[in-house]
């Protein structure tokens, strides 16, 4: 594995930024796969023009050593595809907490049925639920071969064994994907509540055809106030709940730009090993937006298996499209 001395001063223009000498990542965003078990209709995958794959074991004993050698606290498990499809995500869970690290396990669900009892053994801190509908028909209608009421005995199961073993962890949150079709279902994320969701997260469909274009809740005027006063009935059903996290998402375009991965230092590695600044720059796939056809190009600033993420972090390429990123510079 080469390496090369990280920089600590780059100049733009008339002015010259410093890196602290403690500068690395905080956080990472692991995708152990771009395989699934499901086939969901509105799915980036489906979109991408790359082979699927799974991460080497050679490739996550790296990341694991990169865990180690930068005491690196917080582990997202996400990506494109299902991590839990991963013949070794438990193992690879197991490493990280012996390591110290909180693990965010992001999941469409299904398998957790199966492996319920282990990832809460494992100490596994939170648990992201993708949920499209609270309505069998809505919820099938987005995630071929999913079963709403398996993802909702999940839910269930993970607060009973939480109650039997006294422990607050994992925390539960619930990832629900916005339409013009679920937009009167908001209100009832509600009934989630009461079997152990302390988070709800809100976020617009990626219109990756047309069709999904058409489906998009955001510049829809209508879908919009129905969003709003869904908002409303949801926001009247928590009042007295205080340990609800809801993110919502937006229908209109926003003056402000923030990337989450920008604030919490964290970055993205691919399950070949390549190191991207986000999910949205870690693959090469296809949406549509006002009746046009857009391309993103994957940004690759380095990969794993040939240097640490420490030097790739300090790369003038990656420190250049953090800073512009961090003062709103859309990529």
């Amino acid at each position: 594995m080469s390496e090369v001395q990280p920089q600590e001063k780059f100049q733009i223009g008339d002015w010259e930024i410093s890196l602290v000498p403690q500068s690395k990542p905080r956080e990472l965003v692991i995708e152990l796969t771009t395989e699934c078990n499901l086939n969901c209709l509105h799915c980036v995958r489906n979109s991408m023009k790359e082979p699927f794959g799974s991460m080497s074991n050679g490739t996550m004993t790296r990341v694991l050593e990169e865990v180690s050698n930068n005491n690196i606290k917080a582990v997202t498990l996400s990506g494109l595809g299902e991590p839990l499809y991963h013949p070794k995500a438990l193992w690879f869970i197991k490493e990280l907490k012996e390591r110290g690290a909180r693990v965010l396990l992001n999941t469409n669900g299904i398998f957790l049925s199966k492996h319920l009892n282990e990832i809460i053994d494992l100490g596994v801190d939170a648990l992201i639920l993708s949920i499209e509908g609270l309505e069998p028909e809505t919820y099938k209608l987005f995630r071929i071969g999913a079963d709403l009421d398996i993802a909702i005995q999940c839910i269930r199961g993970t607060y009973s064994k939480k109650r039997e073993l006294k422990s607050n962890l994992p925390l539960v949150g619930v990832q629900f994907t916005l339409t013009r079709v679920n937009a009167n279902q908001i209100g009832k994320l509600s009934e989630l509540i009461r079997n152990g969701v302390g988070v709800i997260i809100i976020s617009n469909i990626i219109p990756i055809s047309h069709y999904y274009e058409e489906l998009a809740c955001f510049n829809d005027e209508d879908c919009a106030k129905l969003y709003s006063e869904q908002l409303e009935i949801l926001g009247r059903k928590l009042v007295d709940v205080w340990n609800v996290f809801v993110s919502r998402s937006y229908t209109t375009p926003q003056q402000t730009f923030h990337c989450p991965f920008i604030e919490n230092d964290a970055l993205f590695i691919r399950w070949d090993g390549k190191v991207a600044p986000c999910l949205h720059y870690s693959h090469d796939w296809i949406f549509h937006m006002n009746g046009t056809r857009r391309s993103i190009k994957s940004v690759i600033f380095g990969d794993i298996k040939e240097e640490s993420i420490v030097n790739i972090w300090r790369k003038i390429s990656y420190v250049m499209f953090r800073f512009k990123a961090k003062f709103g510079y859309k990529p």
